[in-house]
């Protein structure tokens, strides 16, 4: 069914046709995998909404009988560093942490997304950032997951094509500050201009600094500190595509 999230008036009457829809059926898992992309103010509207709505839904759902998990959708932006974060970024971290207060919920991050093998003019392939993979991989490594929950877990879906660290140092300094100044003024409400001045302050970075703090590469140490704040019990790695919900490695938890 279809509902206008952001009407919150509508909500109890949505969650009764949710109850009706369902059933005799015991187990339910809500997937939020909803964002608005076409502005900053649409995409944390469109968050807010999908958080607000989920988290009531669980608790009416839970009240009247039913098993509910809760799988919620990012990418890695949830990880990066506080002065490296782009509005999306933040915004799904905030999310996060209100869903970690579940006692079922299995957090996802996805590695950038594309359509599918992009072609440029001719036989000239384009050029696609690493650790991607396209959105039909990562729809089936979410329904994997979704079929098997671990439960309080965070998962990371690695992607098919490994993660380049491009070092243009100070040469690049002006590409940041230039990325940063449109971000912060005119472009302030394009999610466009916020990941182009990320990229712009990571590519400044030499690269043995830059594969500790660049979250496209899903590095240890951020999961592991992301995982500790959020107090979920395992993180665990998957790989994009795959269609059942083994993990390939834990992110151990080290002293």
């Amino acid at each position: 069914m279809q509902a206008d999230l952001t009407a919150t008036a509508q909500r109890p009457q949505i969650q009764k046709r949710l109850c009706r829809l369902l059933g005799d059926e015991e187990e339910v898992v809500f997937a939020d995998l909803l964002l608005d992309r076409a502005s900053v103010t649409a995409m944390r509207r469109s968050i807010r909404a999908a958080t607000a709505f989920t988290l009531r839904a669980q608790h009416t759902l839970a009240t009247n009988g039913f098993t509910v998990r809760v799988l919620a959708a990012s990418t890695t932006a949830a990880l990066a560093p506080r002065t490296l974060q782009t509005p999306y970024g933040q915004a799904k971290r905030t999310q996060a942490f209100r869903y970690a207060r579940l006692g079922r919920i299995d957090l996802v991050l996805l590695p950038q997304l594309f359509e599918a093998e992009l072609r440029g003019v001719g036989n000239t392939t384009r050029t696609i950032i690493g650790n991607s993979c396209t959105y039909v991989a990562a729809a089936t490594s979410l329904a994997a997951i979704s079929q098997d929950p671990a439960g309080r877990s965070l998962w990371v879906v690695r992607g098919s094509y490994p993660h380049p660290y491009v070092q243009r140092g100070l040469a690049g300094l002006p590409t940041f500050l230039g990325a940063l100044a449109l971000s912060r003024t005119v472009s302030r409400n394009c999610p466009a201009a916020h990941r182009r001045a990320s990229h712009a302050g990571l590519a400044l970075l030499p690269p043995r600094i830059r594969v500790q703090i660049d979250h496209h590469g899903a590095p240890e140490r951020l999961v592991r500190g992301f995982a500790r704040r959020l107090g979920v019990s395992r993180s665990l790695i998957v790989t994009a595509g795959a269609q059942t919900a083994l993990p390939e490695e834990h992110y151990e938890e080290r002293p």
